[in-house]
């Protein structure tokens, strides 16, 4: 039975990737800082799958703190890894797009730092996404595709799973700080956006689908309803 399993890199939510459980092969979304393999390992042994059913590596988007430890993780599940065209140089680069890392808040500016010096090791994709065009993810056992949903980086991509759930990461953020440290369903602006316009419009076309409910990758899942607040009331664009 598919199902999304949330993976903490740091606690409380501040940090994730996720898991997608299919029916033939599992499909893991995002690999947090440089690091982080074992500690997503340790997690998907925990939970009673085999590492040997990974089938694929999504990266979301172009920021260290979601593909840091992709190329370690490629080399210990020997599988392929997807990005989309805008975003794959910063996994070639092992840097963070620094172009679109324009903070929502003065305080980010000292993140954006940190970000902009952080290092990984560079890793060239193997399946890259074009344009607006989607990937079927059938072939792992899962009701699902991978979308185009720029705005927090040009190639920001999201995944539908089931019709009901999506993973979005960073189109937007909840609880406090850089995620669910408490208010969990309280929706917010992540550190940075690329373009605001394109985020809102990323957003208007995921909730034209039949979606329940959204996967963040700082923070708990939140509700429809919570997004529909958040592009009207917070956004603001």
């Amino acid at each position: 039975m598919q199902r999304i399993i949330q993976l903490s890199v740091l606690p409380y939510g501040m940090m994730n990737c996720f898991l997608i459980k299919g029916n033939r092969k599992h499909v893991l979304v995002d690999t947090g800082i440089p690091g982080s393999e074992s500690k997503i390992l340790k997690q998907i042994d925990d939970q009673g799958l085999r590492r040997e059913d990974i089938g694929l590596i999504i990266i979301t988007h172009g920021h260290i703190d979601h593909f840091g430890s992709v190329r370690a993780l490629r080399k210990i599940l020997n599988v392929p890894v997807m990005v989309h065209e805008s975003d794959a140089q910063a996994l070639i680069t092992g840097k963070s797009m620094a172009e679109t890392l324009k903070p929502n808040k003065k305080i980010w500016n000292i993140l954006k730092r940190r970000l902009l010096t952080a290092q990984a090791p560079g890793c060239s994709p193997d399946i890259i996404l074009e344009g607006n065009s989607d990937f079927d993810l059938s072939t792992y056992g899962i009701n699902g595709k991978v979308i185009h949903t720029p705005g927090h980086t040009p190639g920001s991509l999201s995944v539908v799973v089931d019709e009901r759930h999506a993973i979005i990461t960073d189109l937007a953020s909840s609880g406090i700080l850089l995620g669910g440290l408490a208010f969990h369903s309280r929706m917010k602006k992540p550190p940075f956006h690329d373009n605001l316009l394109e985020v809102k419009a990323s957003i208007d076309k995921l909730l034209a689908l039949s979606l329940e409910v959204f996967y963040l990758g700082h923070g708990y899942p939140v509700t429809r309803n919570a997004l529909i607040h958040y592009r009207d009331k917070v956004l603001k664009v």
